[in-house]
């Protein structure tokens, strides 16, 4: 048993064990709570004089916020005063500007309206022409047609070819100051393995050929037992073409002149033989125009082309150019490189048969100075000595003298 004394009033008090430790425990944990309550309460008063601080320093950080933001509200305000002036300053401009414009558009308004008046004018002035000009149109188609009617009363096969290429070229000369100043259009006399065609067209701008045909005319007269048909002559034509160096080829035939095909016009051929027609006289002049304008549209690309093969070629020779010179330097490279190969080889030599003269020159100097070393040896007694002979001969010369 364990005894106890109370604090507060002296009474001993007996406790077994296992109130001992019981009553040991419950001190303990009335401790424990003691120092639990003590630390809560500072941790407490912290958090509290820390939240204290962070909410003056929020009130202080809006309070300057809130001046901050009266000051921005102060200078917007000046900002927008400024502003409405501005925009009263902009608006009064800019009616004044519409004034203005709306001025400049009654003015050009009234300038339109003139220009429309004088444009019905020359319009009017321009139908009138070209009324003018279909009739004379007409009337030149109407007379070409009663030619082409007249050429064909020829009394031979050869009158009648004549005719047809009479026709032909003076329907060309008459047109050929307006239409085609800068064509060349003569009769065919280059005969070569092919034979000859009949005429051959070949149209100029800057110099450059912009278009070629090869013409062959054939007529025949309608009582003529024999009837040849177009495609009788597409072959010979081709080759004539061909070897004349001309891009197209075209047939003004009469033949089969009951042929609903060849009387409508123009008849393109060219899934027989390549760039060819068969034509009707009174379409002659009409299909050298279509060719050729087809041509001048594709005459800018063609000029394009030449321009670029000339540059190719400028820059082919100046590759050449550069080539030559190139090989020239590389040959003369290599000469100077065997030369000074050879020189080098040379020099070699050179330098060792110096060496060679070095050691042999050394050598005969080493030779001298053992010459010079021996020249007090020289002397008359030196030499004599134990030589009875030569002292005697010494000794006669110098009795002589």
């Amino acid at each position: 048993m364990a005894e106890i004394k109370c604090p507060n009033c002296g009474e001993i008090i007996k406790l077994d064990k296992s109130s001992y430790d019981a009553l040991l425990n419950e001190i303990e944990k009335d401790e424990v709570n003691k120092r639990v309550n003590e630390q809560t309460k500072l941790i407490e008063e912290k958090y509290k004089s820390e939240l204290a601080l962070e909410q003056n320093k929020a009130k202080l950080n809006q309070e300057k916020q809130i001046s901050e933001l009266k000051s921005t509200i102060s200078v917007l305000e000046e900002k927008l005063k400024g502003a409405d002036k501005d925009l009263a300053l902009a608006v009064s401009k800019a009616l004044e500007s519409t004034k203005s414009e709306l001025n400049k558009k009654e003015q050009e308004i009234v300038k339109l309206q003139s220009d429309v008046k004088d444009a019905k004018k020359d319009n009017e002035i321009s139908a009138q022409q070209l009324k003018e000009k279909y009739e004379f149109l007409l009337k030149a188609k109407d007379e070409e047609i009663q030619k082409y009617k007249d050429f064909r009363m020829g009394d031979s096969t050869k009158d009648l070819g004549e005719s047809l290429e009479n026709y032909c070229h003076d329907a060309f000369d008459e047109m050929r100051p307006y239409a085609f100043p800068n064509a060349y259009f003569e009769k065919d006399n280059d005969v070569d393995e092919e034979g000859k065609g009949d005429f051959i067209f070949r149209d100029y701008q800057d110099g450059i050929e912009v278009v070629s045909i090869m013409f062959e005319m054939k007529n025949q007269k309608d009582t003529t037992k024999t009837k040849h048909k177009n495609e009788d002559f597409y072959a010979k034509l081709d080759k004539n073409r061909t070897s004349k160096g001309c891009e197209y080829a075209v047939l003004v035939s009469t033949l089969e002149e009951d042929s609903k095909l060849f009387n409508n016009g123009i008849v393109d051929v060219s899934h027989r033989y390549p760039k060819m027609f068969v034509v009707r006289p009174q379409f002659f002049l009409t299909i050298i125009g279509l060719i050729r304008n087809m041509a001048l549209n594709s005459y800018a690309y063609k000029k394009q082309v030449i321009a670029y093969q000339r540059e190719n070629l400028d820059i082919t020779n100046f590759e050449e150019a550069v080539k030559t010179i190139a090989d020239k330097i590389n040959t003369d490279y290599e000469r100077a490189a065997a030369i000074y190969s050879e020189v080098d080889d040379m020099c070699d030599g050179i330098i060792k048969k110096v060496e060679t003269f070095r050691k042999e020159f050394k050598t005969a100097t080493g030779w001298i100075e053992k010459a010079k070393n021996q020249l007090p040896n020289l002397e008359v007694r030196k030499l004599t000595k134990n030589n009875d002979t030569m002292k005697e001969k010494f000794a006669d010369l110098e009795h002589k003298e």
